[in-house]
């Protein structure tokens, strides 16, 4: 069930801008998942025309990746060893093994020191054939070494902003009144400066009683932009007469399957460059009548500050003003 059009502040302004989809029976679930990656699936194009090998490495999770170059590795190998086995060992000159396997194995260990090039081994080609077997493994070994180092390098030169999220966000007492809040924190050594963010709130309503509809507005923030992001900084979203959430109960504020949309920006030093951040809490994600705790305190020395990374979702209860 949705929200209707008429219980949905006035005087909140719309957001037109986002370029996400206002029909809401054309669009499922939610927008932009945890982890800021767009909800959407494509259809109407080939696998093979959506999907980016390149794109698909750089995402790849380290273990995977050096998984993935270590089977290439063998497999490439193994072909070229099952390659001067066929053709014939007796085209390689140095061959110790007398067995089939061992012969193999020698097969294989040339092929692993010619597609390297290092070619210190006591097997070595020992006719036209062979020759040009190997010849083709170096050049093949080459364009390997220059792939995998493109890849080595884009995964480490790629700027990311390295931010934790808090999972949830809480309705919390603030000033005279109450707030929407949900904090971030950086989680490696790469502090950001000239950070901003913006963040926009989702909700869907019914229009002429059958038409369903997504409404879009950007929520003022007490604090949207900050010279530098050293600690966790938690954003406060001031619900009053011009926010969209004013007035809503919890009920009404799920039946319009409520999100909201988070969007950082900022330079990073170390990377010389801008990177982007973004998530979203869904209303399934708000807790009501909460204050985050702190998750930062001095040192024992007193001389440095300490983060606590484990506590970003930690919270305690606190009553609400108003009820919702």
């Amino acid at each position: 069930m949705t929200s209707t059009k008429s219980r949905l502040n006035r005087l909140a302004k719309e957001n037109k801008e986002t370029g996400l989809n206002v029909n809401s029976r054309q669009s499922g679930g939610r927008f932009f998942q945890k982890d800021g990656r767009p909800n959407v699936r494509f259809r109407g194009v080939s696998y093979m025309q959506r999907f980016s090998v390149y794109q698909y490495m750089l995402k790849l999770p380290t273990w995977k990746f050096i998984l993935f170059i270590a089977c290439a590795y063998m497999i490439v190998n193994l072909l070229f060893a099952c390659i001067y086995f066929f053709v014939g060992v007796h085209h390689l000159g140095g061959m110790e093994e007398i067995t089939v396997l061992g012969k193999f194995w020698e097969a294989f260990f040339f092929s692993t020191q010619t597609l390297s090039t290092v070619g210190y081994g006591h097997v070595f080609p020992d006719s036209l054939t062979s020759n040009s077997i190997a010849a083709f493994e170096s050049f093949t070994g080459i364009l390997m070494l220059a792939l995998a180092t493109g890849l080595i390098y884009g995964r480490f030169s790629q700027p990311k902003p390295y931010l934790k999220y808090s999972s949830i966000a809480l309705f919390a007492p603030f000033k005279d009144g109450y707030a929407l809040m949900f904090r971030f924190a950086p989680f490696k050594q790469h502090f950001l400066t000239d950070v901003e963010v913006k963040v926009t709130c989702v909700m869907r309503y019914t229009e002429n009683e059958t038409e369903r509809k997504n409404a879009f507005y950007s929520l003022d923030l007490e604090l949207s932009k900050a010279n530098s992001l050293a600690s966790n900084w938690t954003i406060v979203h001031t619900i009053n007469e011009n926010s969209p959430l004013y007035q809503l109960t919890r009920k009404e504020i799920a039946d319009a399957e409520t999100e909201i949309l988070v969007y950082v920006k900022g330079y990073d030093e170390e990377y010389a460059n801008i990177v982007v951040s973004r998530s979203s809490y869904s209303f399934e994600e708000f807790i009501y009548g909460a204050k985050f705790d702190m998750m930062y305190e001095p040192s024992e020395d007193k001389t440095t500050t300490l983060l606590h990374m484990d506590k970003i979702d930690s919270y305690h209860e606190e009553k609400l003003p108003v009820n919702i």
